[in-house]
């Protein structure tokens, strides 16, 4: 079989490889956008947000903002990969590598700032609770994540004392309770359990972690080997 065959179904094949790693790409892009605008509607009821530095807010918008470049691209990438063009290959290349850094950065700043988050974290359940009687949100907020993580109050349900609140019925370990009984209610408070959740599972995010950068790695090498091939076959046809 001539060369240039052989070149012509390599070429192929890795644009097959590449139109995968693009939609896989853009699904990416999509889970982001998705962390986002959860992250704006639900996660800003629990972190203690300064009116004048919405913290929570901008987190937010920035991985929405990422989300939708890395899906867009995600899709452009298709018409790079299908059109065969290495210039635009090489820029895309250079795009997931910016991505990559970014990525990195933000791993880095989360693991550099975690104590910070923790007490925002802590901070914000604590004013939840406190205008759990007089604020709607705060109060379906604290109901939502007592009921889903079976938790109650910031470090046990003796928190509830505190803000001279009964505890509530979110704190059951079964519907109707009686939430005077603590042999009837979860004990264990959310910021406990999330924070125990979050240092157990430290080696599991590690490797998730580690497996998104090799993604984009992967991502990279693919683009730039397919501008080489076509640049490759390009010769070898003029040849």
């Amino acid at each position: 079989m001539p060369a240039r065959f052989q070149s012509g179904w390599t070429l192929a094949f890795m644009k097959i490889l590449l139109v995968v790693f693009d939609f896989a790409l853009w699904v990416f892009g999509c889970a982001v956008l998705a962390a986002g605008i959860w992250m704006k509607f639900e996660v800003h009821k629990f972190i203690d947000v300064n009116p004048s530095n919405p913290v929570a807010s901008h987190v937010a918008i920035f991985f929405m903002s990422v989300g939708i470049a890395i899906a867009l691209v995600g899709l452009m990438s298709c018409y790079c990969t299908l059109s065969g063009n290495p210039i635009l290959l090489y820029l895309y290349s250079a795009f997931l590598g910016v991505v990559l850094v970014v990525q990195i950065s933000i791993g880095i700043a989360a693991f550099a700032y975690q104590d910070a988050i923790k007490v925002s974290f802590k901070n914000g359940l604590k004013n939840s609770m406190k205008n759990y009687r007089n604020v709607e949100a705060n109060r379906d907020a604290v109901d939502t994540m007592q009921a889903t993580l079976k938790c109650c109050g910031v470090e046990s349900y003796e928190d509830w004392k505190d803000y001279g609140l009964p505890v509530p019925n979110s704190c059951c370990k079964v519907q109707n309770c009686n939430p005077k009984n603590p042999a009837m209610i979860n004990e264990v408070g959310c910021y406990t359990t999330v924070v125990t959740f979050i240092s157990s599972s430290g080696k599991l995010i590690g490797i998730i972690c580690l497996a998104v950068a090799g993604f984009h790695i992967l991502g990279l090498i693919l683009t730039c080997t397919l501008a080489s091939c076509i640049n490759k076959w390009k010769y070898e046809t003029i040849l």
